[in-house]
């Protein structure tokens, strides 16, 4: 199948996921809220996002790997988490964020084959017409270090990089934000039930 193609890597791209508790559960538990006090209820809510924030943290990095066939550590270097301080009064928002740029289709198995190139990413092989590594497949050109580039037009030169998908662009789409919404919509009220109860007197 034919695939889209950036030729600029320069972009660096910051996409957040948000874990609050909304509305909804702050009306359902509002009297053991008011019972508590601001700086209890503060800390038995901080608690409650920051556990979640850390399942879906971890769960997003592994459904990152698995829907984009960007390697694991690269994933985990670039999704990151900020959790709420307790009691301290704080917005009642963790955060999972994954920062940065396009990356080379060298990451992605590229080969190159008679018609261009061929790389691997989301789970199919991507085609690159006209793209290369090399003066002809098998030969990696070695000024070109395995990356892969196209002419920009008729002439021998100039030529141009092209780059796959970043990690930011996969935490925000298909698993990953299925994976999201599932756990903050499953896990959150439990947590807040739970952390609400441990403080409340017996």
């Amino acid at each position: 199948m034919a695939s889209f193609a950036r030729m600029n890597s320069a972009l660096r791209i910051t996409l957040r996921l948000i874990i609050t508790p909304g509305d909804d559960i702050m009306r359902r538990f509002g009297n053991q809220i008011g019972a508590l006090g601001d700086t209890k209820a503060h800390m038995a809510l901080a608690r409650a996002v920051n556990r979640v924030t850390t399942t879906v943290h971890g769960r997003v990095v592994k459904a990152i790997r698995k829907q984009s066939d960007i390697p694991f550590a690269t994933v985990r270097a670039s999704v990151g988490k900020r959790l709420v301080k307790p009691g301290g009064g704080g917005a009642l928002a963790g955060e999972v964020w994954a920062k940065g740029k396009p990356l080379t289709l060298k990451v992605f198995r590229a080969r190159q084959l008679n018609f261009g190139v061929k790389a691997k990413w989301g789970g199919e092989w991507h085609r690159y017409p006209g793209a290369f590594m090399g003066p002809r497949p098998g030969v990696i050109a070695g000024r070109l270090n395995g990356h892969v580039f196209v002419r920009t037009s008729a002439r021998r030169l100039p030529i141009e990089q092209l780059f796959g998908p970043a990690v930011p662009e996969e935490l925000v789409r298909n698993e990953s934000a299925r994976v999201f919404e599932e756990t903050v919509f499953t896990m959150l009220p439990e947590r807040v039930r739970q952390e609400l109860q441990r403080l409340l007197p017996s």
